[in-house]
């Protein structure tokens, strides 16, 4: 049988009650390191369960596009003094290697995230990207 999960691990606590900030990692073998990984950062403002709704906030998915991940920032910076119902999940750089290059696609994979929903388990870091907000975070 093989796991549908995904590869890529997070330090965060998406039922912790609370604000939190971590990363994404997105498992990347490269010439200095096989075992390495390209962090995405992601925060999480949980009221706690049974408050509200999850509203999943992303940016990024193009990285030459800023607008979505200027907004994102700008509300990242008042959030945990923010009183909310339910759980914000905000990932302002979601195809991360894309947008901190500056491009429209991603300079490892040449991945346009836009394009690679449903993702896959195993594949390249765009389509493992898509991957995990089908199985992980839209769920």
């Amino acid at each position: 049988m093989t796991s549908s999960a995904s590869l890529i691990a997070t330090d965060i606590e998406f039922e912790r009650v609370g604000f939190q900030t971590g990363t994404l990692r997105l498992p990347w073998s490269h010439d200095r390191s096989a075992y390495g990984h390209i962090p995405i950062p992601v925060a999480v403002h949980n009221a706690g369960a049974g408050s509200g709704p999850t509203v999943l906030l992303t940016g990024g998915n193009h990285g030459d596009e800023y607008e979505g991940p200027v907004a994102l920032m700008k509300l990242l910076q008042r959030l945990p003094s923010m009183t909310i119902r339910g759980r914000l999940i905000v990932i302002l750089g979601l195809n991360f290697p894309a947008f901190i290059n500056g491009s429209r696609t991603s300079p490892i994979d040449h991945g346009n995230l836009n394009r690679l929903f449903p993702g896959a388990r195993n594949g390249q870091p765009t389509e493992m990207i898509a991957h995990y907000v089908e199985t992980e975070l839209l769920p």
